[in-house]
């Protein structure tokens, strides 16, 4: 069976037009020729077409098609973006009341859920090309955990986030994803500075923060969705990691 997917290349305003509305994988290749073109919202654009390689080609491919990016893997875990499709298995993984005692849940409908994680693939995905991860334990293919990056208005670099279900705690596996997580900030984001915000009674999260490196900077009061939808003013703890 042919498995070859297609990518297109152009550089005129009116083939990006047609591709974009027709749904076909297509990058944008900006010159002189067209600098004063207007390209559709969202499209994939290089300056050097020397910067196109098989990664790239696979993820613009990937976008267009809905088809989640492989961020990257470790010894044991395969870190992905999330799709639709996990939903059901993140309820699990949250069903466990410990798991919101110090960050927000999901949504008491599923639909919502679904709905809300369709407009982050969307809109987090789509226009950062970063965002919170699932991570999938690659032996037997199952949903263990979320971690990533996200930007955080008004503070410097990316704030890193993690959860584990609790049956996967206590196994090396946050300090793994995190691990790898901020090596692929620094080396495909080009981004040296991260953050995380943690509750002073949160003694893991703190204890794997300090363990990767993050140091504390003083105390910072966020707003967060409580139990019942509302938002509501936190305390937590800034902690701030630079890479070197």
């Amino acid at each position: 069976m042919d498995s070859t997917h297609e990518v297109m290349i152009t550089e005129t305003a009116e083939e990006a037009a047609y591709y974009a509305v027709n749904q076909i994988p297509y990058i944008v290749w900006l010159n002189e020729r067209n600098k004063d073109q207007s390209f559709p919202t969202g499209s994939y654009c290089v300056e050097n077409l020397s910067d196109i390689d098989a990664r790239y080609l696979d993820r613009v491919y990937r976008r267009f098609h809905d088809i989640p990016w492989d961020i990257a893997e470790t010894a044991r875990l395969r870190i992905r973006e999330i799709t639709v499709e996990d939903v059901p298995q993140l309820y699990e993984l949250y069903d466990d009341a410990s798991i919101t005692q110090y960050m927000e849940p999901l949504f008491a409908d599923p639909e919502q859920e679904r709905i809300y994680t369709r407009e982050y693939i969307k809109n987090v995905y789509g226009f950062y090309g970063y965002g919170m991860w699932v991570l999938e334990d690659k032996e037997r293919g199952q949903l263990i955990g979320r971690a990533g990056l996200e930007f955080k208005e008004g503070f410097e670099g990316l704030e890193l986030g993690f959860m584990l279900g609790v049956a996967y705690q206590h196994k090396g596996y946050a300090y793994e994803a995190c691990t790898e997580i901020l090596s692929y900030g620094v080396r495909e984001l080009d981004q040296k500075t991260y953050c995380s915000f943690i509750n002073e009674e949160n003694k893991a999260s703190i204890r794997l923060c300090e363990r990767l490196g993050f140091a504390p900077q003083g105390r910072v009061r966020l707003n967060e969705i409580n139990f019942d939808g509302m938002m509501v003013e936190k305390e937590f703890i800034q902690y701030v990691y630079h890479a070197n």
